[in-house]
């Protein structure tokens, strides 16, 4: 879906990496081997095919083009191999921590610790080298998470603010603010790992902090884990709307739901009443509309979604990351040239934001702009560039850790689709963006 606020989960992100899996899903064999019997008499179409991309709300793409027998046999190994692991560590979280909360806990509560625990699979977050941080030397009487509050709202690099977060948590690892900050920053960077540990961390530190818990939800569709998200929403409406979850737990003490269709199902029921509670637009949740439409992006019920945006953003017409989630929603929807008008509303209100710039150039590749697409994901990349920092040897100044590879890779999609091999052979890790400036504007 879209990574949505990144919202572009499996649908509407350009090329990222395919989303793992969900917990409760399951390799279907059968089907693999089907794939791969039907691949070679496909293989011919396959070439000749424009290149097709999904957008998230942070925007995925999937990864078939011209793709060889032995890549899709080796792929088909790897992502199994992957879920086995995966599914090992869920297996060895359980045991190990699942087993030990307490006997008095509700069902609601051992739901939100069973589906909503994933640090397992993502770890602690990575902090760059102190070479690469010039916030760390800071004098004491200067804070580098104001500074870091500061370039945000100044229109800095989201790279530059992630690096004051980082300096502000270095001084302080309790620093909840800080680690909210940084979770927001990366997820809107382009970088849905590191920002999905940053919230983590800072829900580990309050458990009911719910912008981190409406952000980490997104970010947890954008990444397949659709029960965890819809814990993470129903914990937020236990926060921010008590007395609904205390009902529901009054009718219903014992829920076990095991599946993500019923988990959804009673998670959007919350919602919808909490919607009910201020049917005029006037005492409108715009929160609420929001993860309301997170739960029908997680169905594919592309129009109930795009709804809910559109009702959020009545109330909060200036909100970039809201654009972006609209858009997504619309390019999931075949609804490309919208898409294309929400996400330059986001970008107008929010230049710096790369996961904004990266759903427009899926969704300029969608509409067959190749050219226009690679522009804006060369924007996207140097926007990952912090000047002064580390030199990479490569003519260009980059950080080491928390790298994404959906703007790569989805760049070498637009060259393909552009017949342009000599510029695919020029995209790889470190590599000099000055060398597209003669031929792309960015």
């Amino acid at each position: 879906m879209m990574p949505m606020m990144s919202m572009q989960s499996n649908m509407t992100q350009l090329q990222q990496p395919q989303p793992v899996q969900d917990q409760n899903q399951q390799v279907d064999w059968d089907n693999q081997f089907k794939e791969i019997e039907n691949l070679e008499s496909q293989a011919k179409e396959v070439s000749e095919e424009k290149t097709e991309t999904k957008e998230q709300d942070d925007i995925v793409i999937d990864d078939k083009y011209q793709a060889t027998f032995q890549e899709v046999w080796d792929g088909l190994n790897s992502e199994a191999l992957e879920n086995d692991f995966i599914s090992q560590q869920y297996e060895d979280f359980k045991s190990t921590k699942l087993d030990t909360l307490p006997s008095d806990l509700n069902q609601w509560e051992r739901d939100f610790a069973r589906y909503a625990s994933t640090r397992a699979n993502f770890g602690e977050y990575q902090f760059e080298e102190k070479s690469s941080n010039q916030f760390l030397d800071l004098p004491a009487d200067q804070d580098p998470y104001e500074i870091g509050v500061q370039l945000m709202e100044n229109g800095a690099k989201l790279s530059e603010a992630a690096l004051a977060f980082e300096a502000a948590i270095q001084r302080d690892q309790g620093h909840i603010d800080a680690w909210l900050k940084l979770g927001e920053v990366q997820t809107q960077n382009e970088k849905e790992i590191a920002g999905i540990s940053a919230l983590e961390k800072c829900l580990e530190l309050h458990p009911e902090n719910s912008e981190a818990l409406m952000t980490l939800a997104i970010s947890y569709i954008n990444e397949g884990y659709d029960n965890a998200a819809f814990a993470t929403l129903e914990r937020w409406i236990s926060t921010k709307y008590p007395q609904i979850a205390d009902k529901a737990r009054q009718e219903n003490p014992s829920i076990s739901d095991e599946d993500r269709f019923s988990l959804n199902k009673r998670v959007s029921e919350l919602f919808i009443k909490a919607a009910q509670l201020s049917p005029n637009q006037a005492n409108m949740d715009p929160d609420v509309q929001m993860g309301l439409g997170v739960l029908f992006y997680a169905n594919e019920d592309f129009d109930k979604t795009i709804d809910c945006f559109r009702a959020a953003l009545s109330i909060k017409p200036d909100d970039a990351v809201l654009w972006n989630r609209l858009g997504a929603s619309l390019a999931n929807s075949n609804r490309s040239e919208e898409a294309v008008e929400a996400y330059f509303k986001a970008l107008e209100l929010k230049p710096t934001f790369v996961r904004a710039r990266y759903n427009l150039g899926v969704s300029c590749i969608n509409i067959g702009c190749y050219k226009e697409a690679a522009e804006h994901l060369l924007s996207g990349l140097s926007m990952h560039q912090v000047e002064g920092v580390t030199t990479d040897g490569n003519g260009g100044s980059s950080l080491n850790h928390n790298q994404s590879t959906a703007l790569t890779e989805t760049l070498k999609r637009a060259f393909i689709a552009m017949e342009r091999r000599d510029l695919l052979e020029k995209v790889k890790p470190g590599m000099d963006l000055n060398q597209f400036r003669g031929e792309f504007n960015f």
